[in-house]
């Protein structure tokens, strides 16, 4: 390659991780925090509180970690046992606020639930996948018994996920599970098809072909449990699928070709879509890489706002919003949790 096309490349990429002309209204970080131990790790799991006062991150160090949603600071640590497990990679609170339930990649499907105030272990969280297809979630005894109920009424089935793995090497298939704000569906997907269940009995609602040959699928339900937004890698564009019948309504593009999207999320209104991840670009002395976070317009799925501020390496959870949706959080590969403004439509 020519200087003088290396040079156009590194102009191109420099205006793409600002958003071009999307970057004019772009967020505000607010604030900024690394990790204490300033050991390497990635900030993989961003909880919010409904009580709008906490947030709960996860990474990859098997710490998780609470900190003031007003500032950053640091409320509470706790390791994520046994030693050796793997990435904190889910911080999620109930739906009243008083428990985090965080979840280990080393762990299957098991979250440690800690109290909200001072990260105290109080029980656990199991999911099981059923024979009729279905995943289902419960308390083990001493969960139970601090919540005085053996159900799943503290928290919300559309903030968790799950993942199997089968096989080994290049013959892994991995297939990742999401759930509908209302509760009544499930979405799986793996090697290209992505099946949607009613979580009531395990029909199968929908077969869809989308996301991911290999390797896992971000994606997530809309807010009103109607549509499904998935992302895959080749052609590299997030799509919207319409539940009931499969049909694709949107497709969000991404504006270079070679970046990776690794957590897709929808505004708490359903009109706008948040994608995560991170943005290589070539430079005179090689490729480099930013974190990068854009917003979509849901109705005509047009990009609205491109986010490379204080995103590092890249954005490596994906967004949590505040109850009043004028904040969000996420996480860097470098181990920071940010907090920043939510921009304008």
């Amino acid at each position: 390659m020519t200087l003088q096309r290396s040079v156009s490349a590194l102009v191109l990429g420099l205006w793409l991780s600002t958003g071009g002309l999307h970057a004019q209204t772009s967020p505000r970080i607010v604030w900024s925090v690394p990790t204490p131990s300033g050991l390497a790790n990635s900030i993989v799991g961003v909880g919010w509180s409904p009580a709008g006062g906490r947030i709960a991150v996860g990474s990859t160090d098997r710490w998780v970690r609470a900190r003031a949603a007003s500032n950053g600071a640091l409320q509470w640590s706790t390791l994520q046992t046994p030693i050796g497990s793997g990435t904190a990679d889910q911080a999620i609170f109930s739906t009243d606020g008083a428990m985090i339930a965080a979840h280990n990649s080393g762990q299957g499907w098991t979250w440690r639930v800690h109290r909200a105030a001072d990260g105290v272990f109080v029980g656990k969280l199991v999911g099981t996948l059923q024979a009729n297809g279905v995943v289902a979630f419960a308390p083990d005894a001493q969960l139970a018994a601090f919540t005085g109920d053996g159900g799943f009424d503290h928290w919300s089935v559309a903030s968790f996920s799950t993942l199997s793995l089968a096989g080994t090497g290049y013959q892994k298939i991995s297939t990742n599970w999401v759930f509908s704000p209302d509760n009544a569906l499930q979405a799986s997907a793996s090697q290209g098809t992505i099946t949607i269940r009613r979580r009531s009995d395990g029909a199968v609602v929908q077969l869809i072909g989308g996301g991911n040959v290999r390797g896992t699928t971000p994606m997530q339900f809309s807010p009103d449990s109607m549509t499904l937004a998935a992302y895959v890698r080749t052609p590299n564009e997030t799509t919207l699928f319409r539940v009931s019948d499969g049909t694709v309504l949107r497709r969000f593009t991404n504006p270079t070709t070679n970046e990776d999207v690794s957590f897709v999320r929808f505004s708490p209104s359903g009109t706008r879509l948040v994608t995560t991840g991170y943005q290589p670009f070539e430079t005179p002395e090689g490729f480099d890489q930013r974190g990068i976070i854009r917003f979509w317009r849901v109705s005509d799925g047009s990009l609205r706002h491109s986010f490379a501020t204080g995103t590092g390496l890249g954005v490596t959870s994906p967004v949590a919003w505040n109850p009043a949706f004028t904040r969000f959080a996420f996480g860097t590969y470098e181990g920071s949790t940010v907090v920043a403004t939510v921009p304008s439509p």
